[in-house]
């Protein structure tokens, strides 16, 4: 602004405006400084003197609630200005709108025992507050402003399991991560991406689409904690001590599954997810279109990790608890949560303050502060002070004097947050905290807390109750949770992988068409690599990279289930497959960059029959002429164009699916441990 205003003259005609409220001065996490309202008011902007103006008339609340706001905040803010410690002195003010019926301020006293912090009783509170203002009128705005999201938690899970009715909008108050639907999708990846994740296979099972009953999960697996869950439920025996119900809804969810995990890695970490989700019904799970946003916006994020190189269970899981759930889409926006913060500018019938006795969450302390100071009236100087050391830890340095200038400054910034908060309410205001009993029996309330600031005024409501058991600690009635489930298995005609009677058995079918088989894991990893060199380019692909590969080998297929010697028996299987590739003048040609080339090609067919979808390891255009490939990772000793002649009918089968192409089709077999590739000459 100085320099904005740095050639001004005076009388050249020219004017500056500035409009501010130094007692709702409450960003300094952006850096805001009040003190510069304070500079600005008394020493004018540069060479520009200001004249200041006093504005007075509260044309939002009631008098009842100026009139209380005016005689509680005079004794909470600091009895004079400072620019410094960044003091706000109190500005009464008069209200432009007359009494009004059922207005003013209720404090809602609860007296808590020591270690008690009130959650569930306030969240009870709250409710019955808001089913008051609404029974008085409907159409009334009400608001819950809170000084941090988490303080909203409570609340939010009661009405979450026992108020469903009770529809609010909460902007960026919600983490998405805590949405009972975006839970089971991350259930469900931990548990397709790691075999021996007893705790996620367990939670799929019981997740609505599911909705095994505790007696059927006990049978199941309570007296097995060594086996994966995946193997309980593929034992016949085992599945037959469960209940008619539980057996019919495992088999639903086994079917499902088996065909999910033959498509791993053969797609989009999203796309697959979202398969395996619409195959087991989860959208009829769903209650609303808000749900619907919340599993949108879960697969979007996988998508966006999977750009970016980072998609894992764990980076998933990290990245869904700091995304913000979306708002009620039903709700009429007549009950609002948010934030203080949040509120500012705004205004409501009824503000509810809850959670006064609550503290915010200590920061790190920094390893350096820094102030500006004026020395001797004349010009600006930083003064910088490292992070005590522990031998000084009875002494005082200058980065105490300065992080008690800041905690000074915070705590006088608190006091501006609450009148925002207070102020926000036309007619009425409501403020709920909870006070604690100590040792001596005496009510107290908690430290550097809202309460605190307001504990002068708010006093008097607490109080001991008649009766012991009405102080809050006693026990509650338990909540029991009813076991949400669809009513029978959701079964979606979704195209599936298909293997013909013929090729089954010769052994056509893939690999991973053998289940959890150490085998099919085998052939699942090495398509997957065989993939990344054909996409890569063979230039990428040294011999010796294979080796600094097979650590991030052994890791995927422990997390698929298997044992350490197992993992490292299959990755140097693997390993050893690849590298005959790579030493293969025929594997080389294979992979290397054709016209019109696809690998891992997902291709879907509807006949009369139904749909279908086939995978074709790899496909290209080569003098003319299209290539269809397909691998087998299984050791074949022989003669291998006999062996090869065998998977005729799954080759012409691929080769349907091109009948569009003009081009003469090649078919053929690429035996990967042999490193030979093997034509198969055509019906024609």
């Amino acid at each position: 602004m100085q320099k904005l205003t740095a050639d001004w003259q005076p009388d050249d005609g020219r004017s500056l405006f500035l409009v501010g409220d130094p007692m709702q001065s409450i960003y300094r996490f952006r850096k805001a400084d009040v003190g510069l309202f304070l500079a600005a008011a008394n020493n004018g902007i540069g060479t520009v003197p200001l004249q200041r103006l006093s504005l007075y008339r509260n044309n939002r609340s009631c008098t009842e609630l100026v009139t209380w706001v005016n005689s509680t905040f005079k004794n909470v803010f600091p009895a004079c200005d400072d620019a410094a410690a960044g003091a706000i002195a109190y500005r009464r003010f008069a209200a432009a709108h007359g009494p009004m019926v059922d207005a003013g301020v209720t404090v809602h006293g609860i007296v808590a025992t020591k270690d008690d912090d009130g959650g569930e009783l306030e969240a009870e509170r709250l409710i019955a507050i808001i089913d008051a203002e609404r029974a008085a009128d409907p159409g009334r705005k009400i608001a819950v402003l809170v000084r941090a999201r988490r303080h909203l938690e409570a609340l939010v899970a009661r009405i979450r399991s026992q108020r469903p009715d009770l529809r609010f909008t909460a902007v960026e108050v919600e983490s998405l991560a805590d949405r009972q639907p975006v839970q089971d999708l991350l259930a469900l990846t931990k548990a397709l991406y790691h075999r021996a994740d007893r705790v996620n296979w367990l939670a799929i099972l019981r997740a609505p689409w599911c909705g095994l009953r505790l007696a059927d999960l006990h049978a199941l697996a309570g007296d097995d904690f060594n086996a994966t869950v995946w193997s309980l439920l593929n034992d016949a025996e085992r599945v037959l001590r469960l209940s008619a119900d539980g057996r019919a809804r495992l088999d639903h969810l086994r079917s499902v599954l088996v065909e999910v995990l033959r498509q791993q890695g053969r797609q989009s970490p999203a796309r697959w997810l979202m398969g395996a989700w619409l195959a087991l019904g989860g959208p009829a799970c769903l209650g609303s279109k808000t749900e619907f946003a919340d599993c949108d916006a879960f697969f979007a994020l996988i998508d966006k990790l999977d750009a970016a190189g980072r998609f894992s269970a764990d980076e998933l899981e990290k990245e869904t608890a700091r995304l913000f759930a979306a708002p009620d889409l039903a709700a009429d926006g007549n009950l609002q949560f948010m934030t203080l913060h949040k509120s500012k500018g705004l205004e409501f019938d009824t503000v509810i303050l809850p959670g006064l006795h609550r503290t915010t969450r200590p920061g790190d302390k920094p390893l350096m502060l820094w102030e500006e100071v004026i020395l001797d009236g004349l010009e600006e100087h930083l003064i910088a002070a490292p992070l005590k050391k522990r031998s000084q830890k009875n002494m005082m340095t200058p980065y105490d004097y300065l992080a008690a200038l800041e905690s000074g400054r915070t705590g006088n910034e608190a006091a501006r947050l609450l009148y925002v908060g207070a102020t926000r309410a036309i007619r009425h205001l409501h403020l709920v905290g909870v006070a604690n009993v100590n040792a001596k029996g005496d009510i107290k309330a908690p430290g550097n807390t809202f309460l605190d600031l307001l504990w002068p005024a708010l006093a008097n409501n607490f109080a001991l109750p008649d009766r012991p058991a009405e102080v809050l600690g006693a026990a509650a009635p338990a909540f029991i949770p009813k076991l949400l489930r669809v009513a029978e298995p959701i079964r979606i005609d979704l195209p599936s992988r298909q293997v013909a009677a013929a090729e089954a058995e010769v052994g056509g079918g893939d690999e991973s068409d053998m289940g959890n088989s150490l085998d099919a894991l085998v052939g699942t990893l090495t398509h997957r690599y065989l993939e990344m060199m054909a996409r890569e380019g063979l230039d990428f692909w040294p011999a010796s990279r294979l080796t600094g590969l097979r650590g991030a080998m052994e890791v995927w297929l422990s997390q698929q289930g298997c044992g350490d010697h197992d993992a490292a028996l299959a990755a140097q299987r693997v390993a050893s497959m690849l590298a005959t590739t790579l030493a293969s003048d025929e594997g080389r040609w294979l992979l290397a960059r054709h016209q019109s080339a696809g690998t891992e090609l997902a291709l879907a067919h509807a006949d009369a029959t139904g749909a279908s979808l086939h995978v074709v390891d790899r496909t290209f255009v080569a003098n003319g002429e299209r290539w269809i490939v397909d691998y087998k990772t299984t050791s074949v000793a022989g003669d291998l164009a006999e062996r090869a002649a065998n998977y005729r009918p799954q080759l012409d089968r691929y080769a349907s699916l091109f009948a569009t192409d003009d081009r003469p089709p090649r078919l053929a077999i690429y035996f990967v441990a042999n490193g030979r590739l093997i034509e198969v000459p055509t019906a024609g």
